[in-house]
């Protein structure tokens, strides 16, 4: 279905006017954070969609950075590995913290969003790239007051004309219309969220906190650092709490990324991690004075090349895998994840293997808790709607999906009497 056309300002050097907003042409590479140089699948695809090696022309726009410039030039000679010479990836200066690295203050940048002749590069530019960092840096200087800047408004131009935007990090978190900005799996389960205004302490365990975020994939809320960071209950809980009207989100892992073609909305995980789909469309909350419950999420993990329609909510799994689904290869009937010493803790092997590869259970368990006092169960469980894919991909190198898998999370109370002996 196409989106409806908007009335929009365009972005006219020295003589705004107003033009019909259409459908982007364009993609997004959404990279979980932690990119680590070798990764040539997140790499290679990002620079043959800016025209190539010898085409290219890539502006990086480093304002959610602590230090602009180091990982501005770090990015600029990852590009080089790849055959994209430096004079091809030009920075926009636009920052907020002073990089103690050089001689120049670039906290001085932070008003350079309105500069028509920035803009004017981002317009000349195939890709545009957003450092890692604090997203809301990003945000602000590049929607102040809400309102988009010039060199914004350059962005959404390229990205509608069929070039390619890319970020990682704070880059990734400001893909999505409602933006996380703070918070963790436990503090979104057991707190209220946090108001976009509210001053948040980055010392302390912060409060899940939404704002709004630039909004160039349509799909849903985008989380990153996923895997690293345990970011799983608190993508769920930012899907039921934003108010953009999507009930689906995506957690990106490290050193991954999220490839979406705005045309056909289909995305490819790549990377050496994964890409998790929260569907909360068919779920239901229940009021628990306890903490957050939640019955029927749907979940699907995609990895190794794997791709995904956003329209139709199918996996469509890497041409060389198998399904799994009634050829399972564990036997392991009750598998129960709680800590360190269990196998597969990773959410992506816990549900692959211990679950959809594993024929004699219907459901594994996993415990969210800190010790005495207040605990999430989190039951995840197979049905007919669900499906398992593996393969050896990367040598001998487990690579494994699940479509549709379910989970019900229900809070409660634990207490644990350990009685150590002298």
């Amino acid at each position: 279905m196409k989106m409806p056309y908007l009335l929009a300002l365009s972005l006219s050097l020295g003589s705004p006017f107003l033009y019909a907003k259409p459908q982007p042409q364009g993609q997004l590479m959404i990279v979980g954070g932690a990119l680590a140089s070798s990764n040539k699948a997140v790499y290679q695809q990002f620079i043959q969609n800016a025209g190539g090696k010898e085409k290219a022309r890539i502006v990086v726009i480093p304002a959610a950075s602590s230090q602009p410039v180091k990982y501005f030039r770090q990015f600029q000679q990852d590009l080089a590995l790849y055959g994209v010479s430096e004079q091809q990836v030009q920075l926009i200066p636009i920052a907020v913290k002073d990089d103690k690295s050089t001689a120049e203050d670039e906290s001085l940048w932070r008003d350079n969003a309105a500069d028509t002749k920035l803009a004017a590069q981002v317009q000349q530019a195939t890709a545009v790239w957003f450092l890692g960092g604090d997203q809301n840096h990003l945000v602000d200087r590049l929607k102040p007051d809400g309102k988009n800047s010039v060199v914004l408004d350059a962005v959404w131009q390229l990205y509608q004309s069929g070039g390619i935007v890319g970020g990682t990090s704070a880059g990734a978190a400001i893909m999505s219309d409602s933006m996380i900005a703070s918070g963790s799996s436990w503090s979104a389960l057991t707190r209220a969220v946090a108001t976009a205004d509210t001053q948040i302490n980055e010392s302390t365990d912060e409060p899940l906190q939404l704002r709004q975020g630039l909004g160039f994939f349509p799909a849903g809320v985008i989380d990153q650092h996923f895997d690293r960071r345990a970011r799983f209950g608190r993508l769920i809980v930012a899907v039921a709490e934003q108010s953009s009207g999507s009930a689906v989100g995506y957690g990106v892992d490290e050193d991954s990324a999220l490839f979406y073609n705005a045309q056909n909305r289909q995305f490819q995980a790549l990377g050496s991690g994964g890409v998790t789909v929260v569907d909360l469309r068919h779920a239901k909350k229940i009021t628990n004075p306890l903490g957050f419950q939640m019955e029927n999420i749907r979940l699907s993990y995609l990895q190794g090349g794997d791709k995904y329609d956003i329209q139709t909510q199918r996996l469509l799994p890497h041409p060389d895998k198998v399904k799994t689904t009634g050829a399972e290869y564990g036997d392991h009937p009750h598998p129960v994840m709680s800590g360190v010493f269990s196998a597969n803790t990773r959410l992506r092997d816990f549900i692959t293997f211990e679950l959809t590869d594993n024929k004699t259970a219907r459901q594994a368990v996993s415990y969210l808790h800190q010790g005495n006092g207040l605990v999430f169960g989190l039951t995840f469980s197979k049905d007919e709607k669900t499906t398992g894919y593996w393969q050896y991909l990367d040598g001998l190198k487990d690579n494994c999906s699940a479509h549709q898998v379910r989970l019900d999370i229900v809070p409660g109370l634990i207490q644990i009497d350990l009685k150590p002996q002298s």
